[in-house]
């Protein structure tokens, strides 16, 4: 029988729970507010009997609980989505703490075990081979465009990953040079809904005129377009042989 992991609330619990591990003993996710529905609820209940770790589902209630004093949330994050609240906590908690992320969706795996991995120094990080099409549709600093490389890469939905490296220290940068450059727009249209994205207009000639479409800024892939560039360029750092389900989303709805 499964023994149903514990789910931690507060820094001491956390610093409890990881005292002899490499780092950060909790697999982080997030539900910011209100409830969630029938299948998150049944998705987040199998994580807890299933993943063998730790969970910590960051909310609006307990976010300040893990903010670092020194590292304040991002001046623009009142202004994310959902969506992109999201994005941006789960590279602040890689980069800050470690540990694992799981998107609220049902899993049969465990996790446990990973951990262990990272007894070698040179493993920043350990994800799910990324599927055909999966790959941010962006160029790196290269001009390697990311879809024809992912073979190369992992998915963005689950992962476990070290504190403080020079991988998460890059994601970490990215992810406030994105917000600081679209602190404006991000102020002036604010997200009113948790799946808000920057959207694409019908017309070949609008980007000459930019001016008249502005809105709510970021596109849907943040994550992806910072981490996968990131994540071939340190490549020979991430292991791609993170515990998989045989089915996706364990043969269950993806909503």
């Amino acid at each position: 029988m499964t023994e149903e992991i514990k789910v931690i609330t507060t820094k001491e619990e956390l610093i409890h729970v990881s005292a002899d591990k490499p780092f950060a003993f909790v697999i982080w996710c997030f539900w910011y507010e209100g409830k969630m529905n029938e299948n998150r609820t049944r998705s987040f209940e199998m994580m807890k009997s299933n993943l063998g770790v730790p969970l910590c589902l960051i909310t609006k209630e307990n976010i300040h609980e893990f903010i670092l004093p020194e590292y304040p949330l991002h001046h623009t994050f009142q202004w994310l989505s959902d969506v992109h609240k999201s994005d941006y906590l789960r590279i602040y908690f890689l980069h800050h703490y470690g540990g694992g992320w799981h998107d609220i969706k049902p899993t049969l795996v465990n996790f446990k075990q990973v951990w262990d991995v990272f007894s070698d120094q040179e493993v920043y990080f350990v994800g799910r081979p990324e599927i055909e099409g999966g790959a941010a549709k962006v160029f790196d600093s290269e001009g390697n465009w990311m879809p024809d490389l992912w073979k190369d890469l992992v998915g963005c939905g689950w992962w476990i990953g070290r504190p403080n490296t020079p991988l998460s220290t890059d994601m970490y940068l990215k992810i406030n040079e994105l917000l600081d450059t679209n602190f404006e727009l991000l102020k002036k249209y604010p997200a009113k809904t948790p799946f808000d994205k920057k959207k694409k207009s019908k017309f070949s000639w609008v980007p000459f005129f930019t001016s008249k479409y502005k809105g709510y800024p970021l596109p849907w892939t943040v994550f992806g377009n910072i981490f996968h560039p990131l994540n071939y360029k340190y490549r020979a750092h991430v292991k791609r042989n993170l515990p998989a389900d045989e089915k996706y989303n364990a043969g269950l709805p993806y909503r």
